[in-house]
């Protein structure tokens, strides 16, 4: 047994909570600035207000928008909850997905004006903000318990296969536009899951745009990579000593929100440093006034065996099924190793983003993900050179860096006219 694996499961059992290790816990400066980016509204203003125990509907209300709450349940029982800022009537979808270990609070954090959902709402766009299965916003199940481990016996290939056709034939059913899909880090991996064995789902999407996408995560430069190779004694370690859910909210990380990241001496050491080992270093685009923001939120759990899959990525560089060893392969996909999946099978015009800086989806796995992509609209690179993982949802200046970018491609969709031109 590695000792990084026996370490990240203490870990994962010292922040889960003292009731139980599947249940979580209940759920400096400030930035000003202002600008004009190529015509599109936007207007950097203060860090918001403390969303602690809060959850997005009432963050988007907060922040003097319409809100709705929709349950979407899928075809294996689980109970999605996806999150609306509508439009207008005949305002185009667009639908944001979080990556691993986040929630759909991650694209409302940085509050008015510079969080991406709000920018897409002041543009004309009915925002639908989706949660993938066994996070803080979308624990439910038909028949199962959180409590049960069943409940987390899935990866991101489920996340595509079951809960993406649920929430988008739901949605198309209110909002009968094509959709336009905006994900960050795992969402790639998900959407192309969707688009390749779902192709009747796909075809109700106009376009795809990945920020930072991670379907393949062999270049990864974060610490992380360390315990990549110990994938299987990880996951052998955490079921051995009864932990199937990964990282879900706890209360300790509340208690890291309200008490510890607002404190200067122990900010950098518990609050940023964490996610710059994550994501990579940038301490000019941290807005330290969103750090207790950020930590009420983030992580938001997953299950162990997705994560176990996530770490399969980094080892081989290949975007695959989850790989159970030889012989449960052969018996569950009838070949020793798991089949790969046909990107060129992912039939919707797509763009993605990268950043030189990103430690955890290095610009060589962007580039391999879209170089197999067969409709392309084009590929981003950041600007700034110090981008990193995360500065696609929180930097300051996100909106002028990447979601100028973003409207502008939505606009050559031309998706009010029901045209497409890329």
């Amino acid at each position: 047994m590695s000792l990084a694996a026996v370490l990240l499961v203490l870990i994962q059992y010292l922040l889960g909570t003292s009731e139980s290790l599947f249940t979580p816990g209940l759920a400096a400066r400030t930035f000003a600035s202002s600008f004009q980016g190529n015509g599109y509204n936007f207007v950097a203003t203060k860090a918001p207000g403390a969303y602690s125990n809060v959850s997005p509907a009432k963050m988007i209300l907060r922040d003097g928008y319409p809100s709705e709450t929709h349950s979407v349940t899928t075809e294996d029982g689980y109970i999605l909850t996806v999150f609306r800022i509508p439009g207008s009537v005949h305002s185009p979808p667009v639908f944001l997905q979080h990556g691993l270990l986040e929630s759909s609070a991650d694209w409302l954090i940085s509050g008015k004006n510079k969080s991406l959902a709000y920018i897409l709402s002041d543009n004309g766009y009915d925002v639908w903000i989706g949660n993938a299965r066994g996070n803080t916003f979308s624990r439910k199940h038909r028949y199962l318990s959180p409590n049960d481990p069943r409940y987390w016996n899935f990866t991101w290939s489920e996340l595509g296969k079951y809960d993406h056709p649920a929430v988008f034939t739901h949605i198309s059913k209110i909002n009968g536009q094509p959709l336009v899909y905006i994900g960050h880090s795992m969402a790639g991996s998900t959407f192309s899951v969707m688009a390749i064995e779902r192709p009747d789902i796909a075809r109700k999407f106009k376009a795809f745009i990945g920020l930072a996408p991670a379907t393949y995560e062999y270049h990864v430069r974060a610490p992380l990579r360390y315990l990549a190779p110990f994938w299987r004694q990880f996951q052998q370690m955490c079921y051995k000593l009864g932990i199937y859910e990964f990282l879900p909210h706890a209360k300790i990380f509340n208690v890291l929100a309200k008490h510890i990241c607002q404190q200067s001496q122990l900010q950098e050491a518990l609050c940023t440093n964490p996610l710059f080992l994550i994501g990579g270093p940038n301490p000019t685009q941290l807005n330290t006034t969103l750090l207790p923001h950020i930590w009420s939120s983030f992580p938001a759990g997953t299950s162990v065996k997705l994560f176990t899959h996530w770490l399969q990525q980094m080892v081989v560089n290949e975007f695959s099924k989850f790989d159970y060893g030889p012989a449960k392969n052969q018996e569950v996909y009838g070949t020793a190793r798991p089949p790969k999946y046909d990107l060129s099978k992912v039939q919707v015009p797509s763009a993605v983003f990268w950043s030189k800086n990103d430690w955890l989806v290095p610009g060589e796995d962007v580039r391999h993900f879209y170089e197999q992509l067969p409709l392309k609209m084009g590929i981003y690179k950041v600007q700034d050179s110090t981008y990193n993982h995360f500065d696609f949802l929180w930097a300051p200046s996100a909106p002028e860096m990447v979601y100028s970018k973003i409207l502008a491609l939505l606009d050559r969709l031309d998706l009010r006219n029901n045209q497409l031109y890329y």
